[in-house]
C-alpha cells in the first residue's frame, strides 16, 4: 500500500508518496492545464561510474528508450525526452491529460530486466559515437568539461558524461544488464505527475506502479565523493585571438534554482549584461560556473567581475526596483506555470531541495547581495587573487 511520507496535506502542495517498492511519487497540482507532465528520475548518473564504466549511464539511457519503452512512444504521438547527468537520469513525457495512464506505463517499463541484443546494442552506440563528434566539435563544450575537471580533481565527477570512447565502444549486453540490475530500481527512483486532477492520477499511478515497477533485489549503491571546495578557470583559443574561457567554483550548497533570491540574481544579470550564471547541483555540493569569450583568462574573470558589479549598482540605484520587477521577477513568476519546469523542481524534493519560489516581496538588497557574492567568488579565480 502506498505510504503518505510528508505531514498534513496543503490543498496547494505537492503530494508525496512513497511505495511499499521504494518508488517516489509526487503530484503537482495544476488547474486547469489539459496537459500534463510527467518525469521519472532515476538517482544514477556518470558520477556512480566506475572506471572501466565510464560512460555506460548514458548508454544505458539510449538502451532504456529504444528497448524497455519501445522507443518512447506514448499514445499517438508524444515521444519520451531522455537525459543523463552526473548525479541523475531522468525521462521526461508532456501528453495529453487522457494518456496519463499510457505515458506511466512507458516509463515504468524502465524497471523491466534489460537485456539488450547486439544489434541494438551497436545501433545506440554508433548514434553516442555522432553525438560525441557533434559534441567534441564545440569548443565551449570542451573548455565547460575541462573545467569540470579541474574542479572535481580525483572524483567521478571529473568525466565527461559521454564517457571514454574506448569503453564505450567495448561494452557488451552482458555489462549493460549488469549496471541496469544493479542501478534502475524503485527504491532509487521519483516519478513526478503534473496534472489538472492530481489527486485521482496519482492514486492510479499508485495501483499500476504495481505492475510496471515491480523492482529487482536492490544492491549496495557507491556513494560519489563529493567534489572539493575551490574554483577553476580555464580556457581554449577560439580564433580571431579570443579564447572560449569557463570561470567556475564549487561549494556546499542546493542549485539556483532552488533559491528564490539566487533565481532573481541570475535573471538580472542575464537581463543586464546578457551572462549566464549557470549552476549544477552536484549532490552534496553546487557547481556555478559562466562561459564567456576574452583574449585570455585573466581578462575573462575581470569582465565577469566587473558585470556582476555593475549589475549590483543598476540594482541598488534609483531603477533597481524596476529591473528587478520587469526583468527578474515577472519572468520568474512566468516561469511557474510552465508545467513542465514544475515537475522537473518537484523530482527535485527528494535531494532535501526546497520549492521556493520569489514574490513581491524579494527584496532589490537580498538580490544585490547574491550577486556581490558571486562577485567575490569569481574575482577569487584570478591567478594573482582577487583586487583589492
Amino acid at each position: 500500500m502506498p505510504v503518505l511520507t510528508t505531514g498534513p496535506r496543503d490543498p496547494t502542495g505537492p503530494r508525496h508518496l512513497t511505495l511499499d517498492n521504494g518508488l517516489h511519487l509526487v503530484g503537482v497540482r495544476r488547474p486547469g492545464s489539459p496537459l500534463a507532465a510527467l518525469r521519472l528520475r532515476i538517482d544514477v548518473g556518470s558520477a556512480d561510474e566506475a572506471p572501466d564504466e565510464h560512460g555506460l549511464a548514458h548508454v544505458l539511457e539510449h538502451l532504456v528508450v529504444r528497448c524497455s519503452m519501445g522507443g518512447g512512444r506514448v499514445a499517438d504521438g508524444a515521444l519520451v525526452e531522455a537525459a543523463t547527468g552526473r548525479p541523475h537520469t531522468s525521462y521526461d513525457a508532456l501528453v495529453r491529460t487522457g494518456d496519463i495512464a499510457t505515458a506511466g506505463d512507458v516509463l515504468g517499463a524502465a524497471f523491466r530486466q534489460l537485456r539488450p541484443d547486439t544489434r541494438h546494442l551497436a545501433d545506440e552506440l554508433a548514434a553516442i559515437r555522432r553525438e560525441r563528434a557533434q559534441r567534441t566539435a564545440d569548443v565551449r563544450w570542451r573548455v565547460q568539461e575541462a573545467m569540470f575537471a579541474a574542479l572535481c580533481p580525483d572524483t567521478p565527477y571529473a568525466h565527461p558524461v559521454l564517457g571514454d570512447p574506448g569503453t564505450v565502444d567495448g561494452l557488451t549486453p552482458e555489462a549493460v544488464h549488469r549496471f541496469h540490475s544493479r542501478w534502475y530500481h524503485p527504491s532509487r527512483a521519483t516519478l513526478v505527475i503534473g496534472s489538472d486532477r492530481v489527486d485521482e492520477e496519482l492514486a492510479a499511478l499508485a495501483e499500476r506502479a504495481r505492475l510496471w515497477a515491480p523492482g529487482h533485489p536492490r544492491t549496495e549503491s557507491r556513494a560519489a565523493a563529493p567534489p572539493p571546495d575551490g574554483h577553476a578557470v580555464v580556457s581554449e583559443a577560439a580564433g580571431a585571438g579570443r579564447r572560449a574561457v569557463a570561470v567556475g567554483f564549487t561549494e556546499p550548497g542546493t542549485p539556483c534554482d532552488a533559491d528564490a533570491c539566487l533565481a532573481l540574481a541570475r535573471r538580472s544579470v542575464r537581463a543586464a549584461r546578457g551572462i549566464d550564471v549557470l549552476r549544477l547541483r552536484l549532490r552534496s555540493h553546487t557547481c556555478t560556473w559562466v562561459m564567456l569569450s576574452a583574449t585570455d583568462e585573466s581578462a575573462a574573470v575581470r569582465s565577469v567581475a566587473a558585470a556582476l558589479r555593475a549589475v549590483r549598482e543598476l540594482l541598488l540605484g534609483p531603477d533597481g526596483a524596476a529591473l528587478l520587477r520587469t526583468e527578474a521577477l515577472i519572468p520568474e513568476l512566468r516561469s511557474a506555470e510552465d508545467i513542465q519546469q514544475s515537475v522537473a523542481e518537484a523530482s527535485d524534493a527528494f535531494d532535501g531541495i526546497p520549492a521556493a519560489r520569489p514574490t513581491t516581496a524579494t527584496g532589490v538588497g537580498e538580490v544585490a547581495d547574491a550577486i556581490a557574492r558571486w562577485q567575490r567568488r569569481f574575482a577569487a579565480a584570478l591567478p594573482e587573487g582577487p583586487p583589492t
